[in-house]
């Protein structure tokens, strides 16, 4: 039966070319419907793609903006630091001018201190000179005073006679003499020059110079022990009488309490 049909089919050509519209029409209808469905997914896709080629955009166009901020701060700073580099260098070229400055400054103090060091070399020499000049007149002086001998030795008592009298002396009762020193303190049965006078509770004993340096010291530590020795029941009181006295002697003899009476400390 099927196969009848079929053959009628086959052999009626409008029957064949009726039904071969209707199946193109299907199958075309079909073929549409599965394209337009393909189109409308791959539309849906695009979308979805376009939305997230938006959002990408979207984000890529904020991180523009944060960059072009990030540019923009870092342009103000770069302008800033620019400006502190100006200044800095307008600060440096300020500091060279005064360190220049200082520089001469310190060329022209030292120039001025070579000239000061030149005279203070000068002067030292001059200096020298006097010491041996004021050496010379001291040795020459004491010669003299040796020479002079008791008339000196008299003038200056006189000279110091106030000063005397206030450490309770009497000038007028000093005498020149010698004395012995019997037991050896110094060196036995050898005499020494003396210039003292004594009292029923004191001896008073001077030593009289132009000059009073480190010889002086001795002879009156000597003169200090033979008396001390000699006069044993007696309160010994020791004076030097002088133009100048070394200042360091001065302290060793206040230190053996000594009475020093001078017109100048030599330092």
């Amino acid at each position: 039966m099927s196969g009848k049909i079929a053959d009628e089919i086959l052999n009626n050509p409008q029957l064949l070319s009726a039904l071969a519209d209707k199946i193109y029409d299907k199958l075309k209808d079909e073929i549409v419907i599965k394209k337009l469905e393909e189109t409308i997914a791959n539309v849906k896709a695009l979308q979805e793609e376009v939305k997230r080629q938006g959002e990408a955009i979207s984000s890529l166009q904020n991180t523009v903006n944060k960059h072009t901020e990030a540019i923009t701060s870092l342009q103000e700073a770069v302008k800033k630091q620019g400006e502190a580099i100006q200044s800095l260098q307008e600060a440096v070229k300020s500091l060279q001018e005064t360190v220049n400055k200082h520089t001469e400054a310190i060329t022209s103090l030292q120039e001025a201190v070579k000239k000061q060091g030149e005279a203070i070399e000068g002067l030292q020499k001059a200096v020298r000179k006097l010491q041996r000049a004021v050496m010379k007149l001291s040795v020459e002086v004491g010669s003299f005073t040796n020479r002079a001998g008791k008339g000196m030795e008299r003038t200056m008592l006189k000279l110091y006679k106030k000063a005397l009298e206030l450490h309770g002396v009497d000038p007028k009762r000093v005498v020149h003499g010698m004395i012995k020193d019997e037991e050896g303190v110094i060196e036995k049965g050898k005499v020494f020059e003396v210039d003292f006078y004594e009292t029923n509770d004191y001896v008073y004993v001077f030593e009289i110079k132009n000059l009073a340096d480190k010889g002086a010291y001795d002879q009156i530590i000597i003169r200090k022990k033979l008396f001390y020795t000699k006069y044993k029941d007696k309160k010994i009181k020791i004076f030097l009488v002088a133009n100048y006295v070394d200042k360091k002697v001065k302290k060793k003899l206040e230190e053996e309490g000594v009475e020093i009476i001078a017109s100048h400390i030599i330092k």
